[in-house]
């Protein structure tokens, strides 16, 4: 995972995350985990469906982003496998793989970077940190950006997005757009250019990762609409549509895809 940000403005982020969080905490764990068992949760029929051990904070906290809970799932599945000790090569830790300098400005307490909990929240708050400065780009496309960003930092999605507009691209439009000059960006006609101001970045990493996530959640869509066909004799419960757009290419790979793979990312 590469590291979020860099540090000249990491300040800045923790400047806003009173903007993004959800409410005081206490930063003592036991108090905070017995915070976390309070929150309520939808009710036993919803929770039939499962992906991960963490659907419960991926429900309650997509809900203050407005986003589709299993998006929030596919993030951490892709991120790692929804492994709360791991650790990456460059240090990001925990179920959504923050990097430390990125969990502090986010509020996480030195210590906590691999509780869940604290994990997603800060994830959140990220996400809707990168909302923000993306509130421009059009909702059914801004998804990709805050993704992108999540993995590369704020700075290379902006190079790529100025070098989009530069070649008479849509500097608003992931898919063969911008996507492909944070790509770009690894060849120095594109990293030298006045633009292109964080330099030189390899982007191929960036742009599997948002195709990666937003595969695996349209995997997770397809799995709960099979299991509601499945069960819609036993259930009144209709899924909740989230903002988050899938891909047409993405959703026909994923429906083509052999239904025993699905439950590889059960655990």
């Amino acid at each position: 995972m590469r590291k979020r940000e860099k540090s000249l403005y990491i300040a800045g982020i923790a400047a806003l995350v009173a903007a993004f969080t959800l409410g005081t905490r206490s930063t003592d764990s036991t108090t905070y985990r017995a915070q976390q068992d309070s929150i309520p949760v939808a009710d036993t029929v919803v929770r039939s469906f499962r992906i991960s051990p963490y659907d419960s904070l991926f429900r309650t906290y997509a809900d203050t982003l407005g986003w589709d809970w299993k998006m929030l799932a596919a993030v951490a599945y892709v991120e790692s496998k929804f492994d709360t000790a791991a650790t990456s090569a460059v240090g990001a830790q925990g179920l959504m793989q923050m990097m430390p300098q990125t969990a502090r400005a986010m509020g996480v307490p030195v210590g906590m970077e691999r509780d869940p909990g604290e994990s997603v929240r800060a994830a959140v708050d990220y996400f809707a940190y990168l909302s923000r400065l993306f509130r421009r780009v059009p909702e059914n496309e801004r998804i990709h950006f805050v993704l992108a960003s999540y993995n590369a930092g704020f700075g290379h999605i902006q190079d790529a997005m100025r070098l989009a507009e530069k070649y008479g691209k849509n500097r608003h439009v992931w898919n063969n757009n911008v996507e492909t000059f944070l790509r770009l960006k690894n060849d120095s006609i594109y990293y030298t250019d006045s633009l292109c101001r964080n330099g030189r970045f390899t982007g191929v990493e960036t742009t599997l990762f948002v195709r990666k996530v937003q595969h695996k959640y349209s995997e997770y869509c397809l799995r709960e609409e099979q299991y509601w066909e499945t069960h819609r004799d036993t259930t009144h419960y209709v899924p909740r549509p989230g903002v988050c757009v899938i891909d047409e290419d993405i959703a026909s790979e994923a429906t083509s895809t052999d239904s025993t793979q699905y439950s590889k990312a059960l655990l």
